[in-house]
């Protein structure tokens, strides 16, 4: 009751346990997504494993600086924040130190962004958000679980591909232009079926077990052919899959012993 009472309070709260003198009934969630965009230590963006992107930086939960491996522990997220925040903050002061800005014309943007939100606002759908985003959730955790299988995550593409086309038919119930929350949670929804197919896609084609990867179709580890990163592409052809190589130095990777 004095270190975690928050963890009391929610299993009395949900499901009517006393924590203090019973177990609390626990199940897999989905904490972070593993992996994100390959930066450096500064922060900056790799496109490949020595190129980098002019101008691009990436920190935090959104970057894979590739400090953590193939698992995902909790509080790893204050490394990424905290000391990889600073790193490339510092390191975008020095990039831009006595440069111009870029001759840019915003108007395009600016047009392709209104009209993007304006479709939004007047297509007459049949689908709320939520219920395709409950959708696409349940999807998930049903075919891209803690044990995964090929015939598994097949069918949960072909779901997914079902459910991206449904995207196409949702409505919005507010049509202002001014605090909508809804505008905000339909382009959250589809950035989020997008990051669904290329999690799918890369598991699939990555056949061994490898942290919280668990293949059950292929439980082992295969570092000569999966010892490097996967590398996902996203374009409206489809999904491209690269790979990286792992720079193995001090640590090399174990087998997991416990």
């Amino acid at each position: 009751m004095s270190r975690v009472p928050f963890c009391w309070e929610e299993a009395h709260r949900l499901v009517g346990i006393d924590a203090v003198t019973q177990p609390m009934p626990i199940r897999p969630t989905v904490h972070y997504s593993m992996g994100g965009i390959p930066v450096n230590t500064d922060g900056r963006v790799r496109s490949s494993a020595t190129d980098l992107v002019e101008g691009f930086f990436a920190a935090g939960e959104t970057a894979c600086v590739s400090v953590h491996g193939a698992n995902r522990l909790g509080s790893n997220s204050l490394l990424e924040c905290v000391v990889y925040g600073r790193r490339t903050g510092a390191a975008i002061a020095q990039y831009v130190k006595n440069r111009k800005l870029p001759d840019l014309n915003a108007e395009r943007y600016l047009t392709e962004t209104q009209t993007q939100i304006q479709t939004l606002l007047d297509q007459p759908g049949e689908y709320r958000i939520a219920e395709i985003r409950q959708t696409f959730q349940d999807c998930m955790t049903e075919h891209c679980g803690v044990f995964r299988t090929a015939d598994v995550m097949r069918e949960g593409l072909t779901k997914l591909k079902a459910i991206q086309q449904k995207y196409n038919q949702i409505r919005l119930d507010d049509k202002g232009k001014l605090w909508n929350t809804e505008i905000t949670e339909a382009l959250e929804l589809r950035s989020l079926l997008v990051v669904g197919e290329l999690i799918l896609t890369s598991a699939l084609n990555r056949q061994e077990s490898r942290g919280s990867h668990f293949r059950e179709d292929f439980s082992n580890r295969d570092d000569e052919n999966f010892l490097k990163h996967t590398l996902a592409y996203f374009s409206a052809a489809g999904i491209d899959l690269e790979y990286m190589p792992v720079n193995v130095n001090m640590f090399a990777p174990k087998e997991r012993k416990y």
